[in-house]
């Protein structure tokens, strides 16, 4: 009885937390659909005048996209902060460090990853891409950027950063439970490995999956680097250190 009681209490619990965090994501997507115009212009180009829109419906499904986006990035982190809570009262002391320095190291990465290196990449593609309808003064054609195509874009470059953490977490688990020897033995197929994950999480095109696949290939070696340092430090540290003899050994007896 006390265990279906406490089985029932623990439900109950969950369902509050995951309340919590669907009412978040909830407001968060209508704040930001009530402030959709505010929110495409902190997207925009500097530079950029207007974007073409064709069809009734392709802008009302457009700030859908956006809000929709943007609501469930943050509501992610609103979701593993509850779940976080709800299961810290259950976890050992080395388990709840583990698990609290995990998220913390998220949320960190996540907000340097939109703060900083978002809006860095978002214009370094635009420049690269804009440059191509400035290259036609011979033939006089002009070309008009589509706010669903750009947006478009946006989604699926975001969808490509948000999954590259989780990758670099699997790529460390993985380094956890193989040895060194094994890395290096199957580099090439690592390779292969990490460029898949990018034709996977990203649209068809070689940038896109470059930007993907080579910061985990980059990662990759640097772990190996890494690797190779640390072992070789704990190899030091074991010949510095003094070997003891054992108390119940014949030099003590004599």
């Amino acid at each position: 009885m006390n265990r279906l009681q406490i089985s029932i209490y623990y439900l109950q619990e969950l369902n509050y937390r995951l309340t919590y965090a669907i009412l978040g994501t909830l407001f968060l997507f209508f704040t930001t659909y009530t402030y959709k115009q505010g929110l495409i212009f902190i997207f925009l180009p500097k530079g950029l005048s207007h974007f073409v829109s064709t069809g009734l419906t392709e802008i009302f499904f457009t700030y859908l996209q956006l809000c929709t986006i943007f609501s469930f990035s943050f509501g992610l982190g609103i979701t593993l902060t509850q779940l976080y809570l709800f299961l810290r009262p259950g976890l050992y002391t080395f388990e709840a460090r583990i698990t609290f320095n995990l998220l913390i190291t998220t949320i960190i990465f996540y907000s340097c990853l939109y703060i900083f290196i978002f809006p860095i990449i978002v214009k370094v593609l635009w420049e690269l891409f804009s440059a191509y309808s400035q290259n036609f003064t011979a033939i006089d054609l002009t070309f008009e950027p589509r706010l669903h195509d750009y947006l478009s874009h946006l989604r699926q470059l975001n969808k490509a950063l948000t999954l590259s953490f989780p990758c670099l977490i699997a790529l460390q688990i993985v380094q956890i439970y193989t040895s060194r020897q094994t890395w290096v033995k199957y580099r090439g197929i690592a390779y292969i490995v990490a460029f898949s994950i990018a034709a996977f999480i990203t649209p068809p095109d070689v940038l896109s999956q470059t930007l993907i696949g080579l910061p985990l290939i980059i990662f990759y070696e640097i772990q190996l680097k890494f690797w190779a340092l640390y072992e070789g430090y704990k190899k030091q540290l074991l010949i510095r250190q003094p070997i003891e003899s054992h108390k119940y050994s014949d030099r003590n007896k004599k």
